[in-house]
């Protein structure tokens, strides 16, 4: 699996962003401004294909995403 963590430099998540975080139109952008679909469409295509996303709060500041992918084996074939 590969994983990738993106930081922000905002004031972290709040518990109740943590709690609906995935739910399908939320979001804590003003009115207008956000669908609040992104991580719920992103976190289905990652489950689907294997992977995972999750949230957490960096203990100096920041919310953190980590994307959990699975790593592709690729067959070589020969020819000849």
């Amino acid at each position: 699996m590969a994983h990738l963590t993106v930081r922000d430099n905002g004031p972290g998540l709040s518990e109740d962003a943590f709690s609906r975080l995935f739910e399908p139109f939320f979001t804590t952008k003003p009115a207008g401004e956000g669908l609040g679909l992104g991580l719920t469409l992103s976190a289905g295509i990652l489950n689907e294909n294997g992977g995972s996303l999750s949230a957490s709060n960096h203990p100096d500041g920041g919310a953190c995403f980590t994307l959990v992918l699975p790593l592709i084996r690729q067959e070589v074939s020969h020819a000849g």
